[in-house]
């Protein structure tokens, strides 16, 4: 490849040009798919003239859909941190002059927790849940290498973004932003440029990390932290008692384009190799896309997995990126490899690709969506070694599609690695149910007051004061809303469902500030064979007000929870043999956890329902299994 490069009128054999420097595709990595199928006209702008630019003609904006993808490659190209994506809500903004972009700047949610930043607010613990929303993390921010010595730009595109962040926020999440925060290493920076544009100091973090809900790993880095409020009066704002109308969520909807969407085979290759590199001849994406490929045809465990890659023709073999030998021949994985890639890889990078593959082809509906989200037991975890994940959290839509999935390496974790789950997924307009172990006031605030969503959460003896007072509700008052729903016959036994809801005053169950409805289920069932019969009755809440929520959707929301069991849990164990599994080395049973996940998303996205028909589809015909993997759409 011969290109005349315009930054240098001369001509750069088998590089591009990126922000002033050329680049060897080699070196660029995950950047070069990224921009694959851009004209180089783009790519080379040209040096950037630092003598001739002015601060007072650089402007701050954010990044338009389009511009997505090359403001992520250049933050995970030179910021010394890298980026992957943001951590909740984020917004992107770029610092241009005449068209040439100098700096980057990144938003996201505020942290959820942050000794000095509540005690420099001083608002209630009560309060600061319902809040967190309004807080803007200046995660990152960087400074391009063609723009790098030019004087106070740092701070003038900080006080830019500073200027309109709010606005922007509003547009793109349906809310203000009240106070802005950011976190400075001071082992690399000193925060000049925060301090120039007025930022105060806070305090100095005490070196934990989040993980899985809770600050518990140390990283030995303190950080210095400073705020920065968006108007005189915010921080008396956010510590009021009182809500604010401009404050609430509204549902915005994400659409993607469809250049967007990227395949499951880029998605792996975007994921970091955990292997050493001595003996590393298959690419991780080549592999992980054979695993899930295999999956697709039914095939479990690695010696499964390597029969069945064998038996790909060349041109299959080829496709996915496989090893090529000295003979010119393209050779699949051994089962070995295969182990030591399950082993290894790091369990969170691969939930990231189910949630980024996903979340864009969840078909968007004019009804409210309802979401199930529980955890499981992985199989063999308590055998893994240390550092194994002993549980996996997952979000599914009540046809029983996966959209997300967060393992948890404590046991007895789930409540904390399903909180971490909400986190990971844009939740805003949807119904989230949840089973009775999650009924907890700190669950309910991170749905309703973080994520802007509603809850339907069961409610049990776990929770006494509440069910008490559930119990205690006259059902068989006027003013209860009823439905019915049955007698249906179904799985040897006929079952009929009665649900009987009635409105919350605020305040009413002390553990649950945002209570709208209260509801009672009562389940009927007939043993056909048998005709012995049994009475089952259940209590719920939900934060969903009557007029979006009626009886009869509050009764399907209720039944709808049980596809996380059975269309989910139960596919793994009993369908894809998770529960048969053998995987015991350290990742590989969270891993092998994931991608039969992954594999039960494309199975809904190309329209079964029943996978072991998926299985034997994708079986017979491997083109429609391969391009599954490496289509995008």
């Amino acid at each position: 490849m011969a290109i005349v490069c315009e930054a240098c009128s001369g001509e750069v054999q088998g590089y591009f040009t990126l922000a002033g420097r050329h680049w060897r595709p080699q070196a660029f990595g995950k950047g070069l798919a990224i921009f694959r199928g851009m004209p180089y006209k783009g790519l080379m702008r040209g040096v950037f003239d630092k003598a001739e630019a002015s601060l007072r003609e650089v402007e701050v904006r954010p990044a338009r859909a389009d511009e997505r993808r090359r403001w992520d490659a250049l933050m995970a190209a030179h910021h010394y941190l890298g980026f992957r994506q943001f951590a909740g809500r984020g917004l992107r903004h770029v610092a241009a002059w005449r068209g040439h972009w100098l700096a980057l700047v990144g938003w996201q949610s505020g942290a959820f927790k942050c000794a000095p930043r509540d005690r420099w607010l001083g608002w209630h613990r009560s309060v600061q849940f319902r809040r967190l929303h309004l807080i803007g993390n200046n995660t990152r921010f960087l400074i391009l290498p063609e723009a790098e010595g030019m004087r106070n730009l740092a701070s003038r595109t900080l006080g830019l973004s500073l200027r309109r962040l709010s606005a922007d926020w509003r547009a793109a999440h349906g809310h203000p932003l009240e106070l802005a925060e950011t976190f400075v290493d001071p082992s690399r920076f000193r925060g000049v440029c925060y301090a120039a544009s007025n930022w105060t100091r806070v305090g100095r973090t005490k070196g934990f990390a989040r993980h899985n809900g809770a600050y518990t790993d140390p990283h030995s880095v303190p950080k210095e932290m400073f705020v920065r409020p968006l108007r005189s009066d915010a921080a008396a704002r956010l510590a009021d008692p009182a809500d604010r109308e401009e404050w609430s969520c509204r549902a915005t909807p994400v659409r993607y384009a469809r250049e967007e969407l990227r395949s499951l085979r880029d998605l792996f290759a975007a994921m970091p190799d955990s292997r050493r590199g001595q003996g590393r001849k298959h690419g991780l994406a080549a592999v992980l896309s054979i695993c899930a490929l295999a999956r697709l045809a039914g095939q479990r465990g690695p010696a499964a997995t390597e029969r069945f890659a064998r038996g790909l023709e060349q041109r299959e073999l080829r496709a996915l990126g496989v090893w090529r030998d000295a003979g010119g021949r393209w050779t699949p994985p051994s089962d070995s490899t295969i182990c030591r890639v399950l082993a290894d890889t790091d369990p969170d990078a691969l939930a990231d690709v189910l949630r980024q593959w996903a979340a864009p082809r969840l078909a968007e509906s004019s009804d409210l969506p309802a979401l199930a989200a529980d955890g499981k037991r992985i199989r063999g975890a308590n055998r893994a070694g240390d550092g194994a994940h002993f549980e996996t959290a997952t979000l599914v839509t009540h046809g029983g599609r996966p959209l997300a999935s967060r393992c948890c390496r404590d046991e007895g974790g789930e409540t904390a690695a399903l909180r971490a789950l909400l986190e990971d997924v844009d939740l805003r307009g949807c119904a989230i149910t949840l089973d009775a172990l999650h009924a907890c006031a700190d669950t309910e605030r991170a749905i309703v007051d973080v994520h802007g969503a509603d809850h339907v959460l069961g409610v049990k003896a776990n929770c006494p004061d509440a069910f008490a007072q559930l119990q205690a509700v006259d059902w068989d008052a006027p003013a209860a809303r009823r439905h019915a729903d049955g007698p249906a016959k179904g799985h040897g036994r006929i079952e009929t469902r009665r649900i009987a809801a009635r409105d919350l005053l605020p305040g009413a169950l002390a553990s649950f500030a945002h209570a709208r409805q209260a509801f009672r289920v009562v389940r009927e069932r007939t043993v056909v064979k048998t005709v012995a019969t049994s009475v089952e009755t259940a209590y719920g809440i939900t934060s969903a007000a009557a007029e979006r929520a009626g009886p009869d959707r509050l009764l399907a929301w209720n039944r709808g929870h049980w596809q996380v069991e059975n269309g989910n849990h139960h596919r793994r164990d009993a369908t894809l043999g998770e529960d048969a599994s053998r995987i015991r080395a350290r990742h590989a049973p969270a891993n092998n956890a994931t991608l039969n996940n992954i594999a039960l998303a494309v199975v809904f996205h190309r329209g079964f329902r029943c996978v072991p028909e998926a299985n034997l589809h994708f079986m017979m015909r491997r083109g429609d299994a391969l391009d599954a993997i490496l289509k995008p759409d």
